[in-house]
């Protein structure tokens, strides 16, 4: 995208020497001011022209401001390649003798600057003309806090080629994100490969102006479901708590009451959709038939009244049947051998492995079996509220729990 340049005035080495900054400018800073020679600079960027949403696109995650808000920037020639070449240019201006005469006094809050990071000289912004300054470096997509003597009027060619960062939405997060406030740094920390890997993209929507982008292994075409994944591994090592409100799930002739938190419930409901969508493939189904059974080994079980794939645990098994407990509902169930499959921890869905049980169970407060239809009907799928009657008295017992309807 080309930027318009102003030419320097004629008498630009007139202009700068009736001042006290006698320095010689770079050829294409923006012009001197008439008034006291120092650069006019301000700034040219125009904003970055994304690709078409029906393209696929190369993105890196540069940053990840929280769940539901990624800086990324586009990989490829006329992006991150141009990028190289621009920031190796502005390191050997900046560490030669021309950039050593160039002052930050020059600078004025929303002038397009450079400004030295961890070594390398960055393209910014100067937001706050402060001790230290703030500026927003836009190939990064972030704020920073700088002494104004790291900081650089940035020349003209510089400027030519749009800031490369953008934010983006994670698909899905979006749901996810009212659940997880308080665990998103620690759960970002922990992601690396989401941080560093080139990913493929698909833009599947836009939100308040962002794209929402569903992100692909570039090594293969399975969705990373990079969030969902990532909090796995966190809810992995969190105690299990009891939920203030649940999803009841099953309830069992003795009054004890599975139950699933609403965040539990759409974890699941992610997990198994991802799981049901590879194993409804004929010809991958019979790769992934199990060359031996383990007792206490988690698989993906066929439920004969749905025909859904669930998890579930092995508890026993014969020749032809087996006794399994499904995890994230807390019944038991036998089984034809012939409906249990694995999946392989080698590719990318491995979400089904590394999920906890989210089965939470309780005893009803009250139980009457003759009103368990009645029950079953008025709970639905409703998120209702769940009150502790009696908390756990004993090693394995269920804490006493009443429903609260409307």
């Amino acid at each position: 995208m080309a930027v318009k340049e102003d030419p320097l005035p004629t008498d630009t080495t007139n202009a700068a020497q009736s001042t006290e900054h006698s320095e010689p400018f770079p050829e294409d800073l923006p012009s001197p001011n008439e008034e006291n020679g120092e650069p006019n600079s301000g700034s040219l960027l125009q904003p970055l022209e994304l690709p078409s949403s029906d393209e696929h696109w190369s993105v890196l995650v540069v940053r990840v401001e929280s769940l539901s808000r990624i800086v990324v920037r586009l990989v490829g020639e006329q992006y991150s390649d141009e990028l190289d070449i621009l920031e190796a240019n502005m390191q050997e201006l900046y560490t030669g003798p021309l950039g050593a005469t160039m002052s930050s006094e020059w600078l004025r809050e929303g002038d397009c600057c450079a400004v030295e990071h961890d070594g390398n000289w960055k393209r910014a912004i100067l937001l706050l003309r402060n001790s230290p300054a703030t500026v927003f470096v836009g190939d990064l997509g972030c704020e920073l806090q700088v002494e104004l003597s790291r900081t650089r009027p940035l020349p003209v060619r510089f400027q030519q080629l749009p800031f490369q960062a953008f934010t983006a939405e994670p698909y899905c997060l979006r749901d996810l994100a009212p659940f997880l406030s308080s665990l998103e740094a620690r759960m970002f920390e922990r992601w690396s490969v989401f941080r560093h890997n080139v990913l493929a993209a698909d833009v599947v929507a836009r939100c308040d102006g962002r794209p929402v982008l569903k992100l692909f292994d570039t090594t293969g075409e399975e969705d990373l479901c990079m969030h969902v994944e990532l909090l796995c591994c966190v809810l992995g090592e969190l105690s299990p708590r009891l939920p203030s409100s649940c999803v009841p799930k099953f309830l069992n002739r003795d009054g004890l009451l599975f139950v699933h938190s609403p965040l539990s419930a759409l974890l699941v409901q992610l997990v198994e959709d991802e799981m049901n969508q590879q194993l409804n493939e004929d010809s991958c189904r019979q790769n992934l038939r199990p060359q031996r059974y383990q007792i206490g080994t988690l698989y993906c079980v066929r439920y004969a009244r749905d025909a859904r794939f669930y998890r579930a645990r092995l508890v026993q098994h014969g020749d032809n049947h087996a006794l399994v407990c499904f995890i994230d509902y807390g019944n038991f169930e036998t089984v034809s051998i012939e409906d249990m499959y694995t999946l392989s921890p080698d590719n990318a869905h491995r979400l089904w492995q590394l999920l906890p049980a989210q089965a939470f169970c309780v005893r009803l407060h009250g139980w009457n079996p003759d009103r368990a239809d009645e029950l079953a009907e008025l709970c639905g799928d409703r998120v209702l509220p769940l009150q502790v009657v009696e908390p756990q008295v004993e090693s394995g017992g269920a804490p006493v729990a009443r429903l609260l309807f409307d």
